[in-house]
C-alpha cells in the first residue's frame, strides 16, 4: 500500500466533480422520481447502462445490476466501488418538486444518490484513464434493502463469473445518513454493521374454557414464558461487551376473554456483530423454546431464517481510507463511530470476499431541511455533498496501489 497521495491528479478530478455537479444531481433526481424496489431495478439499470455506454465505459456480461469496467494501467488489480439502487416500499412525504412518482415507492434510504455518485466517479476516472494505477470495477447493486438475503450476496457470484475477482484488492461502499453533519465522514474498523436473524415460534397447547384451565394447556403462558426466558437468558448469558440484540415483536396469541389459548405464535430478530455470537444465541434460542414447551406441556414449533451476514471493515483498508480523507475532507471532518450500528448492510458480502472500507457520509443540513433519518418518509440529503462523495471515490480509486 502506497502511502503517497497523487496531489495534482486529486486536484483535477476534484475540479471535475466540481463541474459535473448539476448533471449528477439531475441524473439522482431523476432516479429519485422513478424508485423500484427489489431486484426488479430494470428501468434504473437501464439509465445506468446508457450513461456508461455514453462515456465509452465497458459493460460486463451479469443477470443481475450492472457491472462497468474502467481499464487502467495495470490489469492485474483492480479497485471495486459499490452503489446500490432499490428504493424502499414507503409513500413519499416530502413535497419535494422531483418527489416519487410511483405510489407506495420511494428513496427514503439515499440509493439514489449512491447510484449517481458513482456514475459521475465514473465519468471522471474515465476521462483519467490512463493515469489510473488499476482497473476499477463499478458495482451497481439492486435488492441492498432485500427481499431474502438482498443483492450483494447474488452479485458476488456474478463478479467471479467475470474471472476478475481474483484481481480486486480493495472494495470501497459509501451511504449518506443524516446521522452526521453535511462533508463529515464516519467510519470505524472491525464490525460495522449487524448481522440480522429471524424466528417464528408457535407453542402449540390445549385450548378450553378459562373458568377450567385446569383441564387446558396453555400456549399464551408457555408464550409468556419464553419471552420472559430469552430476556433473562440475553442478560445473563452474552457479553455485556460484545453488542446483540433479540427482539420479540410480534406475540400473537387467544380468540377470546373466556376461553384459554390454545395457540400461541412469536416472531422476532436477532442482531449480532460476531458470527460466534449468532450461532451461540441461534442454538440457545431454540434450547430456550424446548424447555418452556416440556415445562408447560406444550409442542412448539421453531423456525429460524438466517440474514444477512454482519459487515466487518477491512483495518488496512480503513487506515488507508483514512488517509484520503485527510486529503479530501480532512481530520476535522473525521468522525470515529464508537460502536457499530445494529442494523445491517449486504455490502457485507463484498467485505467477506475483498479488503473492504465501508464509511457514511453526512448528508444533514438544517438550512436546507435535512434532518430526516433513513427509512423516513420525509428523508432527502444535501445533494451539495454528492461532490464530496465522488471526490472520495476518485481518491480512494487512484491512490491505493
Amino acid at each position: 500500500m502506497n502511502e503517497a497521495f497523487h496531489t495534482s491528479l486529486h486536484t483535477a478530478m476534484k475540479a471535475r466533480a466540481a463541474d459535473i455537479l448539476p448533471e449528477v444531481i439531475e441524473l439522482r433526481r431523476t432516479i429519485h422520481k422513478h424508485p423500484e424496489t427489489g431486484f426488479d431495478t430494470g428501468e434504473t439499470e437501464k439509465l445506468v447502462k446508457t450513461f456508461l455506454e455514453r462515456e465509452h465505459i465497458a459493460i460486463l456480461p451479469s443477470e443481475l445490476g450492472v457491472l462497468g469496467l474502467i481499464r487502467g494501467q495495470n490489469h492485474d488489480r483492480i479497485v471495486a466501488l459499490r452503489a446500490d439502487m432499490d428504493a424502499l416500499p414507503l409513500q413519499e412525504e416530502t413535497g419535494l418538486p422531483y418527489c416519487s412518482q410511483v405510489p407506495g415507492k420511494m428513496h427514503a434510504c439515499g440509493h439514489d444518490g449512491h447510484t449517481a455518485m458513482l456514475l459521475g466517479t465514473a465519468k471522471i476516472l474515465q476521462e483519467y484513464a490512463d493515469e489510473l494505477p488499476t482497473d476499477i470495477l463499478l458495482i451497481f447493486q439492486p435488492a441492498e434493502e432485500g427481499p431474502g438475503l438482498g443483492g450483494a450476496v447474488k452479485m458476488v457470484p456474478q463478479i467471479q463469473n467475470t474471472g476478475l475477482a481474483d484481481k480486486i484488492v480493495a472494495a470501497f461502499g459509501q451511504h449518506v445518513s443524516n446521522d452526521y453533519p453535511a462533508g463529515f465522514v464516519a467510519l470505524k474498523k472491525g464490525p460495522v454493521a449487524a448481522s440480522t436473524d429471524s424466528f417464528d415460534i408457535t407453542f402449540i397447547g390445549k385450548g378450553g374454557h378459562a373458568g377450567r384451565p385446569n383441564e387446558c394447556i396453555d400456549a399464551l403462558s408457555a408464550g409468556a414464558k419464553f419471552v420472559t426466558a430469552m430476556e433473562s437468558f440475553m442478560s445473563r448469558h452474552t457479553d455485556p461487551f460484545d453488542p446483540c440484540v433479540c427482539s420479540i415483536g410480534i406475540f400473537q396469541a387467544g380468540t377470546a376473554k373466556g376461553i384459554v389459548a390454545e395457540s400461541a405464535h412469536l416472531a422476532g430478530t436477532i442482531r449480532c456483530q460476531k458470527e460466534e455470537t449468532r450461532t451461540y444465541i441461534i442454538d440457545n434460542l431454540k434450547r430456550v423454546a424446548q424447555g418452556v414447551a416440556y415445562a408447560t406441556g406444550t409442542e412448539c414449533d421453531i423456525q429460524v431464517k438466517r440474514g444477512v451476514l454482519g459487515l466487518r471493515n477491512d483495518n488496512d483498508m480503513v487506515d488507508y481510507a483514512r488517509s484520503v480523507m485527510d486529503h479530501v475532507v480532512g481530520k476535522d471532518h473525521q468522525i470515529e463511530l464508537p460502536h457499530p450500528m445494529m442494523g445491517a448492510e449486504d455490502f457485507s458480502y463484498y467485505a467477506m470476499e475483498f479488503p473492504a472500507a465501508f464509511y457514511w457520509l453526512g448528508t444533514r443540513n438544517e438550512q436546507k431541511g435535512c434532518t430526516a433519518l433513513l427509512h423516513n418518509a420525509h428523508f432527502n440529503f444535501d445533494e451539495s455533498v454528492m461532490q464530496t462523495g465522488m471526490e472520495l471515490f476518485c481518491a480512494l480509486a487512484v491512490n491505493l496501489k
